[in-house]
């Protein structure tokens, strides 16, 4: 990906939008003063988790009473899932199996390391941020995620990109518009049988079968210009 890219995500809270690097901060305060709004009513043990990988990243709020296949499945729905392949959490130390529970593997501060599909191998990093002890009606709820990147189309370098041509992508992925995918499939026979893949917001986009999640799909395709 460019080198020039940045990542920002919305609160959930307030729907305003923050840097990668400041969103995390920024939750924080609003859990921090709904668990200060909720002390002794009867609350239960969340754990604040980022999951990134490079630029694309997730802030969830789990119950630190959910077993980890829970969050197996929200990885899965929202960023991974094409052709149900095997996946795992494991530390430096050992591996985690999936009816652990979140309370019992996250240790504070320290990274979770997560891969689907062994083969053509998606790898994400996870680690608690704090706990709190709030009331939330769900297991999971999304706190945030990262807005679609500014993918530009490699060969026009004007339009925002809606596919990638995975025959044609070697250290890089060939970005393509709508116009310049058009003109690609002329000279790229593989292009209209396998080779055509979606820009789509997960650090799965061009691997296997990948087309996109099931959750949250609002942010899940291609950045709209100003």
């Amino acid at each position: 990906m460019n080198e020039d890219l940045t990542s920002q995500g919305k609160c959930l809270f307030c729907n305003e939008i923050f840097p990668q690097k400041q969103i995390g901060r920024h939750l924080a305060k609003h859990l921090a003063l709904q668990e200060k709004s909720e002390a002794d009513n009867h609350t239960k043990n969340f754990s604040h988790i980022l999951i990134d990988s490079g630029l694309m990243f997730l802030h969830v709020l789990i119950n630190d009473f959910s077993k980890m296949e829970i969050l197996d499945s929200f990885l899965r729905d929202i960023w991974l899932e094409c052709c149900g392949h095997m996946s795992d959490f494991h530390c430096k130390t050992a591996d985690i199996s999936m009816n652990q529970r979140i309370k019992d593997v996250f240790p504070d501060k320290e990274k979770i390391m997560y891969d689907y599909d062994f083969g053509t191998t998606t790898r994400l990093n996870l680690k608690v941020l704090h706990h709190y002890d709030i009331n939330m009606k769900d297991h999971l709820t999304l706190l945030s995620r990262n807005e679609p990147l500014e993918l530009i189309c490699t060969k026009c370098e004007k339009e925002p990109a809606i596919h990638i041509c995975t025959e044609c992508s070697y250290d890089e992925y060939m970005y393509l518009c709508k116009k310049c995918s058009k003109k690609h499939e002329k000279t790229c026979e593989d292009f209209n049988d396998y080779a055509c893949m979606p820009v789509v917001n997960s650090p799965r986009m061009g691997d296997c079968g990948y087309m996109g999640g099931v959750i949250d799909k609002e942010r899940d395709g291609v950045f709209k210009k100003k």
